[in-house]
């Protein structure tokens, strides 16, 4: 027996396997749906979609912008004579606040009072000079008349060259008097504008030069937002004409302050590649320098907005409507967001939009839209 088997075992193997196939066969048979009947030629091979009809109202949009808060310029502190301080304003300090004109610190006067005082005794000898000479040219020209009457008396004996050099020490004298009187104001160093302070670390006894920044300040005036923004915001803003915008800050009361467009920069950022729009506030005393704020600017009207649902959108900017019993695709322009609804600019919606895509939607699917009365018109809160 044991010898049968083993000349015939791969006959048997084949049979084996043959059998496995055979069971495996009938078994998918019979477990595959019967088709023939009613209930089968009944069933609808086209995906169900459900649509709306969109009706066209106005819309004003709203667009959302984060910003930070920045100063136009930032002043170097540098005095412009040379000293020692002597006196600085306790206002003088990273984060205070100062009025124009208000002292920063005072350098002391000293050597400048010395000076004016040298070029006042200066002006003095000078006109004293002058007088002198003025004197011996009159004494000189009767002279002259008395021995040579028909003669002009030569200058050097008039003493023209000596009276113009002492005129001239004159003048020197005094530009020389204003200047020293001109670095004697300046050793008190006083806020150019309504300011704050950035940063110092100056203290009395330090000798500083016309050379050195001791601190830096920046205009509360020149305080600003600097909103970053994209082609398609900026197209949703339209024109800039000074419109009136709102910043979410917490140092507000409300945290709202009211704020205007002023300009647009002229070149895109080399890195994002996005614009630049800069807002002014009229409370500038509320924002911090670094500070990030959220800017909301009213766009400009659409004449014309479809409100769907947010469900048909299947990107940012794409939808599906019904034509002629087919799915197609449509890129529209989303003007913004009120609850649940998307704002588009209006569009060619076919016979319908498809409010919740189905998962194989492509160009060209059949599909079978909800019946006429089965059809949605979405409310636009249209007045």
């Amino acid at each position: 027996m044991s010898q049968f088997v083993e000349r015939h075992a791969g006959a048997l193997q084949l049979f084996f396997v043959i059998a496995v196939i055979g069971m495996a066969l009938l078994l998918s048979i019979s477990l595959r749906p019967d088709t023939s009947g009613p209930s089968a030629a009944a069933r609808p091979t086209n995906t169900v979609v459900s649509i709306v009809t969109p009706v066209a109202t106005p819309f004003r949009p709203s667009v959302r912008l984060n910003g930070v808060v920045q100063a136009r310029t930032v002043t170097r502190v540098i005095p412009q004579v040379t000293g020692r301080v002597i006196k600085v304003s306790p206002a003088f300090r990273p984060g205070a606040s100062v009025a124009r004109g208000e002292v920063l610190f005072v350098i002391d006067p000293s050597d400048y009072e010395l000076a004016i005082e040298r070029t006042l005794a200066e002006i003095e000898s000078a006109r004293s000079e002058l007088t002198r000479l003025e004197a011996e040219a009159a004494a000189e020209r009767e002279i002259w008349r008395g021995q040579f009457p028909n003669r002009q008396i030569p200058d050097l004996i008039a003493r023209v060259p000596q009276i113009a050099a002492a005129k001239a020490r004159i003048h020197s004298g005094e530009a020389a008097r204003q200047a020293a009187e001109l670095a004697l104001s300046r050793t008190t160093v006083r806020a150019p504008f309504d300011a704050r302070v950035l940063e110092t670390e100056l203290d009395v006894g330090q000798v500083v030069g016309s050379t050195a920044a001791l601190g830096s300040m920046f205009s509360i005036d020149s305080l600003e937002i600097v909103v970053p923004v994209s082609a398609e915001q900026r197209g949703l803003i339209g024109p800039l004409n000074g419109q009136r915008v709102s910043i979410m800050t917490p140092a507000a009361s409300e945290g709202v302050v009211a704020g205007k467009l002023v300009r647009a920069a002229a070149a895109l950022d080399e890195r994002t590649r996005l614009g630049t729009l800069y807002v002014a506030t009229e409370s500038p005393d509320l924002l911090t320098v670094g500070e990030f704020v959220t800017v909301e600017i009213n766009g400009e009207d659409a004449a014309d907005s479809y409100r769907l649902p947010a469900t048909a959108l299947t990107s940012r900017d794409r939808l599906w409507v019904v034509e002629d019993g087919r799915l197609a695709g449509r890129t529209v322009q989303v003007l913004g967001r009120e609850g649940e609804m998307a704002v588009v600019r209006v569009f060619d919606d076919a016979d319908g939009v498809v409010t919740v895509p189905p998962a194989n939607a492509r160009d060209g699917l059949s599909v079978s839209p909800r019946g006429p009365g089965a059809l949605a018109t979405v409310d636009n809160g249209a007045n």
